[in-house]
């Protein structure tokens, strides 16, 4: 076993919660009658009250009959869909990915299956924006879910649809997901695609690097209650939001011709959706690795594993960590634990964090298949620790409609009139050159990132769309009772607020007065590129923590010279930081 080197990091017990519980690859017709219901359920509560033993009521194959097997009853009364196992593919693709070989609600390759409208998990008779789920349907491209500027709805930043509303895992287990955006993109560039038919449909067969093949059907889309181009046209959803048009989600599609192209469509309409399968192995750990945050000496912060069973039968788990790292349960804490995880199951685990002295902390969660010894998991944990004794740093009521409090002066600055320090976005110190090449999240250029990333062309995709605490630098400076603003913090002091321009012990800058009369003095501080300011004075930029929604090289900032306005810088720009005070309780 090895060893783990982090400090404090605790797992709290398996507190297994199947966030979605999909039966075993078993009838559940324990009593022969040619039905599941409430008969079987009764079968096994019998065998288990006369404590014998019966194979046909060891529904989930453990080698015992118990609880867990009337849950397995259940669940495939609940869920008949999930219990007949699904085929898939290796194409022999560079990431990997496993495909169906059929769509969600088919059952052979060429049978187009259901349509679901994006976000929703049951295909229906009509497919509009009054009866979208996650639609206001008073106002057409309103969202109560998924949304990533305020134009559509209330923002959450959430661009990938979340199992428990996709369809592919709903109705086929937490072994499947529907592909995401990269998934869609590396079929149609590393395949070769050719219009043909099976049984008298029509479609594409798509050839992987391996030779292996799938053959994807057209069965056109919905809009309303009309189908159109049946038979002509195929398209199938991604996962994925359109980050600059929270309208729309990535699909990919072809018309009567061999080939593929990206596409995005509206979320409302219904369109197919073939899964792909979210690990060849039996045991599939869904968070490569865990970032618990940073904390102050002597408080904890904690994060989830999510552990998917993508077998049929129950799995023995060890998890361990060594002595000084123990796992907190009802019991005490220990070194060790064993847990038992349901066939086709999706679990949680919750790692702890708890500081005792300052510092950064890096190290690993073990677990263990019991069954299986080569079948281990080794998932890399990181967390951070800070002694909270920063100074008290001076903030101000404007009397905003949101109640924000927005510091005096900048961060590095000990006056509202000082320059104060300039950061790169998501960096946490200054430095003296500010270039593509000193940036930190990126391998030399634009289009090498490798944290913060939403679309492909630019890096490293990891739908990270907002500075983590490590990565702010208000919070690493000053504590966690402050933050660099998001993007709406900044549009409500150029909504609520009147600029004028003033100086204070002849430092160009902007007055800005708030609702109640109360002000804030902001410097022209201008920018550093390279290792160049010639902007101080004249201009004046401060970073929000959110990436711009066009461009994924650039983030959010203001821009003042006359008046305030949004704009987007490149991110390894140096720029002020004017921090957030976080709600106190």
């Amino acid at each position: 076993m090895k060893k783990i080197t982090f400090y404090s990091i605790f797992l709290l017990l398996a507190w297994f919660m199947p966030l979605d519980a999909f039966a075993a690859n078993t009838t559940g017709d324990v009593n022969g009658d040619g039905v599941v219901n409430i008969s079987d359920i009764n079968h096994v509560i019998s065998i288990i009250l006369s404590g014998g033993f019966d194979s046909n009521d060891d529904v989930n194959n453990d080698g015992a009959v118990n609880i867990a097997d009337i849950n397995a009853v259940i669940n495939i009364i609940l869920n008949p869909a999930a219990v007949e196992e699904q085929e898939w593919v290796d194409l022999g693709l560079p990431s990997g990915t496993l495909w169906a070989t059929c769509n969600v609600g088919a059952n052979a390759p060429e049978e187009y299956g259901d349509y679901f409208a994006w976000g929703e998990t049951e295909p229906k008779q009509t497919y509009e924006w009054s009866n979208y789920k996650w639609g206001d349907p008073y106002t057409q491209g309103h969202f109560s879910k998924y949304v990533t500027e305020r134009q559509y709805g209330t923002i959450d930043y959430k661009t990938e649809l979340e199992p428990e509303d996709d369809a592919a895992s709903v109705n086929w287990g937490p072994k499947w997901r529907i592909p995401s955006r990269e998934q869609l993109e590396e079929l149609c560039t590393e395949c070769s695609w050719e219009w043909t038919s099976m049984n008298e449909k029509k479609g594409n067969l798509v050839t992987g690097p391996n030779g292996n093949t799938l053959f994807l059907p057209s069965p056109g889309y919905y809009e309303g209650s009309s189908l159109y181009y049946e038979g002509d046209y195929g398209e199938y959803w991604s996962r994925t939001l359109r980050k600059d048009l929270a309208l729309q989600a990535h699909t990919i599609y072809y018309f009567g011709r061999p080939g593929s192209n990206m596409f995005e469509r509206t979320r409302q309409n219904g369109i197919s959706v073939r899964a792909v399968r979210v690990s060849p192995d039996d045991l599939y750990i869904e968070q490569q690795s865990l970032d618990l945050g940073v904390v102050p000496v002597g408080e904890t912060c904690t994060g989830d594993l999510t552990i998917v069973n993508c077998t049929n039968k129950s799995m023995t788990l060890t998890i361990t960590a060594d002595v000084p790292f123990s796992f907190n349960h009802e019991e005490g804490n220990a070194s060790s634990i064993t847990v038992v995880v349901p066939g086709n199951t999706r679990n949680m685990v919750t790692v702890m964090f708890t500081a005792t002295t300052p510092g950064e902390f890096n190290g690993n969660v073990t677990i263990q298949n019991s069954a299986f010894d080569g079948d281990q998991k080794v998932i890399p944990v990181h967390a951070q620790a800070f002694t909270d004794d920063f100074a008290q740093h001076e903030y101000v009521d404007l009397g905003l409609p949101s109640g924000t409090l927005w510091a005096t002066c900048n961060i590095g600055a000990s006056s509202p009139e000082e320059y104060g320090d300039y950061f790169a976005w998501g960096e946490i110190e200054p430095k003296e050159v500010y270039t593509w090449d000193t940036y930190k999240w990126c391998d030399g250029t634009l289009t090498s990132m490798t944290k913060y990333c939403l679309d492909s062309y630019y890096g490293q995709v990891d739908h990270k769309f907002e500075l983590e605490p490590a990565d702010d630098a208000a919070y690493m400076n000053w504590g966690p009772s402050w933050r660099t603003p998001n993007v709406e913090q900044m549009r409500e002091l150029g909504q609520y607020c009147t600029w004028q321009s003033a100086s204070i012990n002849d430092i160009s800058g902007y007055l800005v007065t708030g609702p109640n009369g109360n002000t804030l003095f902001f410097p022209k501080g201008g920018m550093c590129d390279g290792s160049l300011n010639n902007l101080a004075g004249f201009f004046s930029f401060y970073w929000s923590r959110m990436l711009h929604g066009y461009s994924y090289c650039n983030a959010c900032s203001t821009y003042s010279m006359d008046v305030t306005g949004e704009r987007s810088r490149y991110r390894y720009i140096g720029l002020s930081v004017r921090a957030v005070r976080v709600a106190q309780d």
